[in-house]
């Protein structure tokens, strides 16, 4: 019969597989990677509510100036809340210009909406607007 013996030979440096300190290197960088693709996401998610509270606000905006300034100019600005925790002011008054204020039946008005966001940012719109005047 032949001879069964096995040699033991060591094995090569390639067949060894990895080493704890290369897996937990490995860990680490993976770990980071997910942390700021995690990062970038929240970063999205903030912004895109944002954005929308934007949106609602130019809607809010649209809305309100789109108001009939017919009413008593020195009446008190009317104020409300919307959606969202937006806060709101429209007043209407007489415009202090000189020009013309009665020709061909209109005069002008000065319309200022101020909003504040949830957040308590600020803004505020002013236009003149032209309402046409009932003959006395």
């Amino acid at each position: 019969m032949g001879d069964l013996s096995v040699s033991k030979s060591p094995p090569r440096r390639g067949d060894r597989g990895f080493t704890v300190v290369e897996v937990l290197v490995a860990l680490a960088v993976a770990a980071m990677t997910l942390a700021a693709i995690a990062g970038l996401a929240h970063g999205s998610a903030r912004s895109g509510v944002r954005t929308s509270m934007r949106f609602a606000e130019i809607a809010l905006a649209r809305t309100l100036l789109s108001f009939p300034v017919d009413r008593n100019p020195s009446a008190e600005p009317l104020r409300g809340e919307a959606a969202g925790g937006l806060g709101w002011s429209l007043a209407i008054s007489p415009s202090n210009t000189t020009v013309a204020a009665t020709a061909g039946g209109w005069t002008p008005r000065v319309v200022r909406l101020d909003v504040r966001d949830a957040g308590g940012a600020e803004w505020s719109v002013e236009s003149i607007r032209l309402v046409k005047v009932s003959p006395r």
